[in-house]
């Protein structure tokens, strides 16, 4: 039992023993000659931060309580900073502070950490105790928001006592900087899918363009992310003539309604047009209204714009491009940023009629009307193009301003109006079918699946014998040649009746 006991003490006087060292450890005195040191790390690019000392520390009272002179002239900074290790409260204080201060008169540089220069990561070391601040000085055009950090060199735990070092200060966390987007729709697209749509010519088709609105409003004056620029860019194929008086902006919020429209006077449109040749223009907000907090409260802005199918449109499958938008931003300090968007289609089509004779030969001089309806087309009224056969015996068709008439795909209706000379007119409607299937997504740079080749439908008509003769066709000879036989027989034989009459009458008087 005594030595049970016995044992019982022993241990209990190892503990005690053991944990003396531990105790005096944690409570050892601060070390105000030892040097600190903390290394920062950022694996975002384009980030530069400068690192000052605001503050050394003076004395030390107890193991954990310490006192401060503050170097840098701010008030706030001063007061904030509180006897002995500073909480969560008086820091977050002294980083507001600090944070409105722009010149931070009276702190001392310690140095610059640079990511693209600098690496992921950078070690300051052999700094002298006290208080320090990481500042962003410089930051990619996106950034929306940036969080400072202040911390005091060395710190006390219970658990560990005096801190000299810091690791691993993730500043990557303390940003937010979220790419913008761009992408552009065609609104009244024909073809129930935004990114293309098939019209004819003379179509308005209807354009939109929504892009991520950039920066924001910040209560620090130091850490504006306030714009200098933004600007969208766009080039829009030759085939498609912009209406320079079409553009309506907004902003709008991340369900797409409407928060507000610009003036005229909040942006500017460049557009460098020239009939035949792609058109660029540019939308550019203006830096005034760029200051203004509307803008960093939407989600995104809506640019509305048009334009019509013109003459030098294609029909081939690679259809009348809007090509891909961009759009280009700076911050204040002049960072650029840029992102490229989408590019959408427009596609259009045509018709030919090959004109034969029943031998298979081309015929010239075929006149032709081009109907959006078979209605139109027996009643020949409303035709909306019209052609005549050239010595290929191919006929194309014009519109009234004189231009290829270009087509949405679909159903058609021809008639033949006139034939050529000693010919006859083909009177049927003749049925023609522009046959396109498209896909939801690009191949090969189209979103054509099938369709007519090079974008041209034909259509053969050959003369029929059947139908009713018609003026200035072959059946009128032919009418005229038959009548003038048998006037000429109806003659002779009215000749040799009476010659024999007259005869028969002589010899009857003999």
């Amino acid at each position: 039992m005594k030595k049970r006991i016995f044992s019982m003490l022993f241990a209990i006087i190892m503990v005690i023993a053991i944990s003396i060292p531990y105790v005096s450890a944690a409570n050892a005195p601060l070390t105000a000659s030892e040097k600190v040191g903390f290394t920062v790390e950022c694996s975002k690019p384009g980030y530069e931060f400068s690192v000052y000392k605001i503050a050394d520390l003076s004395t030390s009272t107890t193991p954990y309580s310490v006192k401060y002179n503050v170097n840098v002239n701010n008030a706030a900074v001063k007061s904030a900073v509180a006897e002995g290790n500073l909480d969560d409260a008086n820091r977050a204080k002294i980083l507001n502070a600090l944070d409105k201060d722009a010149a931070l008169t009276g702190a001392s540089i310690v140095g610059t950490y640079k990511v693209d220069t600098d690496g992921e990561s950078k070690t300051f070391t052999n700094l002298d105790q006290g208080i320090y601040y990481v500042r962003a000085t410089n930051y990619p055009a996106d950034v929306k928001k940036v969080t400072n950090s202040a911390f005091a060199l060395p710190y006390y735990t219970a658990d560990d006592g005096w801190v000299y070092t810091l690791d691993n200060i993730n500043l990557a966390e303390k940003v937010d900087d979220t790419p913008p987007e761009i992408h552009k729709e065609i609104t009244n697209s024909t073809r129930d899918n935004v990114n293309f749509s098939d019209v004819s010519i003379g179509d308005t088709v209807e354009f939109e363009i929504e892009s991520s609105t950039v920066g924001a409003v910040n209560d620090v004056d130091v850490l504006d992310f306030k714009l200098n620029s933004y600007v969208i860019t766009d080039i829009m194929s030759k085939g498609l003539t912009l209406n320079k008086n079409s553009f309506d902006l907004s902003l709008k919020d991340a369900e797409d309604k409407t928060l507000s429209e610009l003036a005229a006077s909040d942006y500017t449109v460049s557009v460098t047009a020239e009939a035949g040749r792609d058109t660029n223009f540019t939308v550019s907000l203006k830096k005034e209204y760029l200051q203004k907090a509307d803008f960093y409260a939407a989600d995104h802005v809506s640019v509305k714009f048009s334009a019509v199918l013109n003459k030098y449109a294609t029909t081939e499958p690679v259809g009348n491009q809007n090509e891909a938008v961009k759009l280009a931003y700076t911050n204040k300090n002049d960072v650029k940023g840029e992102v490229d968007g989408n590019k959408v289609y427009v596609y259009t089509y045509h018709i030919q009629v090959h004109k034969y004779d029943e031998e298979g030969n081309t015929l010239e001089g075929a006149e032709f009307e081009l109907y959006k309806t078979e209605t139109d087309a027996k009643a020949e009224s409303n035709a909306i193009a019209s052609g005549i056969s050239d010595s290929d015996g191919i006929c194309t068709f014009f519109n009234d301003k004189d231009e290829e008439m270009l087509l949405e795909s679909g159903k058609y209706f021809i008639k033949e109006t006139k034939a050529p000379t000693g010919f006859n007119r083909y009177t049927d409607v003749i049925p023609v079918d522009i046959k396109v299937t498209y896909g939801d997504t690009p191949n090969n740079g189209t979103y054509i699946v099938s369709g007519p080749s090079l974008g041209l439908a034909t259509v053969d008509v050959k003369d029929s014998m059947t139908v009713l003769p018609q003026t200035g066709g072959q059946g009128n000879l032919i009418i005229y040649s038959i009548a003038i036989t048998l006037a000429v027989a109806g003659g002779v034989f009215f000749f040799f009746v009476a010659r024999k009459k007259k005869k028969h009458t002589a010899d009857k008087a003999a």
